[in-house]
């Protein structure tokens, strides 16, 4: 292959990650110098070079398709179930391969093992339960479903409750109880109760990536006949707290810049100019029985309003939960003077152009 076309490949792959960091105008730009050195590189990439990169990194079976009518007629509850009375057998043609004695540990043991995983790496509770069908009873079985309900909803802060919290009420009398056992029978099982009842998420950050097009004008001696167009991009980022709290930001920095130092015990993003662009404000946050957040700022871009966003949460694919799409935006006016008849003025924005903020997980994040 040409050197031009190696360079040309090179500029593709990195225009290609800043469009999937939402940065499309530094990718339109990388993408133009590609198309210059070799006009078909898209056709080159795509065709050769791309198919070799999956070969190489994912193995032999990367380009295998899946029926995909086959495997959503599985039942997996049936599946799993099935594997409960599997017995660990050496094999007789290759005894050195015989199974880790680790696996005759009681169930007890390996649901306590399980719970770390989740805890410390969930990848690593998942990949651990992929590797036969006993860890796949254990991992995917009614018990850790248990847990993590129990890990997931008494953190969650439901807006029924918020009355509540200064008083000392029982636990079970609560709107929506802390006591997963007593909401379990609206949804049948645990697995359900996970899938079907929403809840934000903590260990990591809700991003929303927003393109528009700004017209520009044209040299004093241009003779063409339309005025050029830039792309450009900005990002919204909230990160949750179990206390309560959120983190908000609104900054054309990328996530790469943001996500390392994003928390509400900082005020401005670290090695930036301070300024609005690199601001963390910090409000307060609820979520109802019905999946619907709803975020606060009280001292926020502008000191006299409060800010209030509603989202609604929806799963993103096969994503559970991933995703929080705009209700409403608005902010109300705060008292300015003793006298100010203005007080209490709502102005709502819209948001036509905005785009839903999608979960990231960051594994540096605290649950706390």
């Amino acid at each position: 292959m040409p050197s031009t076309d190696d360079e040309a490949i090179l500029l593709f792959e990195k225009a290609t990650y800043l469009e999937e960091q939402g940065r499309m105008s530094d990718a339109v730009n990388i993408y133009r110098k590609a198309f210059k050195l070799n006009s078909n590189i898209d056709l080159i990439y795509r065709s050769t070079y791309s198919n070799k990169h999956i070969s190489k990194e994912k193995g032999k079976n990367a380009l295998i398709r899946v029926d995909e009518r086959k495997v959503s007629s599985i039942n997996v509850d049936e599946l799993i179930n099935s594997f409960s009375n599997v017995h660990l057998e050496t094999p007789s043609e290759h005894p050195d391969d015989a199974p880790s004695i680790l696996l005759h540990l009681p169930r007890d043991i390996w649901c306590h093992i399980f719970e770390i995983l989740i805890l410390t790496t969930p990848e690593s509770w998942f990949n651990m339960s992929i590797t036969c069908k006993k860890m796949a009873h254990i991992g995917f079985g009614n018990s850790t479903y248990q847990y993590l309900c129990n890990l997931i909803y008494p953190k969650q802060v439901y807006e029924e409750n918020e009355a509540y919290r200064s008083r000392l009420v029982p636990r079970g009398e609560l709107p929506i109880p802390s006591d997963q056992l007593l909401i379990l029978p609206h949804y049948k099982s645990w697995k359900n109760m996970l899938h079907e009842r929403s809840f934000i998420k903590y260990g990591g950050c809700y991003i929303s990536i927003v393109n528009y097009y700004s017209e520009g004008g044209k040299d004093e001696n241009s003779l063409s006949w339309t005025n050029p167009v830039r792309t450009i991009t900005y990002y919204r980022y909230l990160r949750f707290y179990p206390n309560g709290t959120v983190a908000k930001m609104l900054s054309v920095l990328p996530p790469d810049r943001v996500v390392p130092w994003f928390s509400t015990e900082r005020h401005f993003i670290p090695d930036a100019e301070q300024n609005e662009a690199t601001r963390i404000y910090q409000g307060v946050f609820t979520i109802n029985s019905s999946g619907e957040v709803h975020v606060r700022i009280d001292n926020g871009s502008t000191s006299y309003l409060t800010f209030h966003y509603y989202f609604v949460i929806k799963s993103l694919g096969q994503f559970k939960h991933g995703k929080l799409n705009w209700t409403k935006y608005y902010a109300v006016r705060k008292a300015t003077s003793p006298d100010d008849d203005r007080v209490g003025e709502i102005m709502e924005y819209s948001i036509r152009n905005e785009k839903p903020f999608k979960f990231s997980r960051v594994k540096s994040y605290s649950l706390e």
